[in-house]
Formats: structure tokens, C-alpha cells, sequence
């Protein structure tokens, strides 16, 4: 397995729409390798998702994973998932706005709105059907993971600009701070 160069915000790459993976390329031993490693460079880097345009790879590919890691502290724990032409099929009108940051654009967190349920169907890494519902974290994380396989990044998605912060300030200024009881 090998950790795959991360596409930062300006590559082209970032803003095309990413084609659907046949079947036949699920089946194909290189392609389950790539996946692979783009769940090993999603780790290496702290990442809680990556979406295959990041890794120079234009194909309808996302990986999740989700512990505390340094870049995350607060982060669930959720298990792997690997989708295949993800869709959200519907998103709730009900929304959250959180803190994000991505690994193609180094060091920036800003505040995104995201709807807190969605639903999705794809296939996972064998090309076998799945579909389910997310809600909190997972939905944000699903949303944002979606966005790079239509050219997006969560800077589109932002309504207020004045939160985007460096890493460094942000954990300055915005970080939420542990509460002490007294």
C-alpha cells in the first residue's frame, strides 16, 4: 500500500465531476488496491474522509473513517465505509453549521451549513447495492466527501466567509474549549 499526493484547492482536478466506476474497474485488482490506499492516506493524514479527486484520481470513489486524531479531537468513532457512485438521495431541510477542513485545502477551517439527515445509495467496494440513511456527523462527513465528485470543495458551500480561519487561529480563536466544572 502506498500514501497517495493530496490535490490542493487550484488543481483543476478539484473542480471537474469525477466519472462512475463500472464494474468491471471494481473487479480489477490495481482499482481495489487504489483503494486501499487512499483508506491508508485518509489515515496517515488524520483525514475522516477522502474522495478519489483528491488523490488525482477522477472516479466517483469516497472512504470514511472516523476517531479522535489531531486533526479531529472531537471526532466519533465511526467504522469504515467505501462507496462506489455514491448519491444522496434526499437531505433534510433541517440544518447544522460546522466547523470543516479538508485535506486539499492545508490548514483552513470555516463554518458550512449541512443538512443534519441524508439519505444515500451507491455500492460499496465490490459494486454490491447499499443504501442507507446518515444523520450528524456522518452526514456532514458524507456531504462533504460527495461535493469533490461534483467539484466542489466546502469553501462553495460556505454563507459567511468571516469564519474562515487557519488552523492555527482557529485553534486560537474558535476551537471549542472543555467546559470546567466546578
Amino acid at each position: 500500500m502506498a500514501i497517495l499526493d493530496i490535490a490542493k484547492l487550484g488543481n483543476p482536478i478539484l473542480r471537474k465531476v469525477a466519472a462512475e466506476v463500472t464494474e468491471a474497474e471494481s473487479r480489477n485488482a490495481a482499482f481495489q488496491g487504489f483503494i486501499d490506499d487512499m483508506i491508508e492516506t485518509m489515515q496517515a493524514r488524520d483525514g475522516v474522509g477522502l474522495a478519489a479527486p483528491q488523490v488525482f484520481v477522477s472516479k466517483q470513489v469516497i472512504v470514511i473513517k472516523s476517531n479522535p486524531n489531531s486533526r479531529y479531537p472531537s471526532a466519533p468513532q465511526l467504522s469504515l465505509l467505501i462507496m462506489l457512485n455514491p448519491e444522496i438521495t434526499y437531505r433534510s431541510e433541517e440544518e447544522v453549521e460546522g466547523w470543516e477542513g479538508c485535506l486539499s485545502l492545508d490548514n483552513l477551517r470555516g463554518k458550512v451549513p449541512r443538512s443534519v439527515k441524508v439519505g444515500v445509495k451507491g455500492f460499496n467496494r465490490y459494486m454490491e447495492p447499499i443504501a442507507f440513511d446518515a444523520e450528524g456527523f456522518l452526514a456532514v462527513v458524507i456531504q462533504h466527501e460527495t461535493d469533490h465528485l461534483i467539484g466542489k470543495v466546502f469553501l462553495d458551500r460556505m454563507n459567511d466567509f468571516s469564519t474562515l480561519s487557519h488552523l492555527a487561529e482557529f485553534d486560537r480563536f474558535w476551537a471549542p474549549r472543555p467546559v470546567a466544572v466546578a
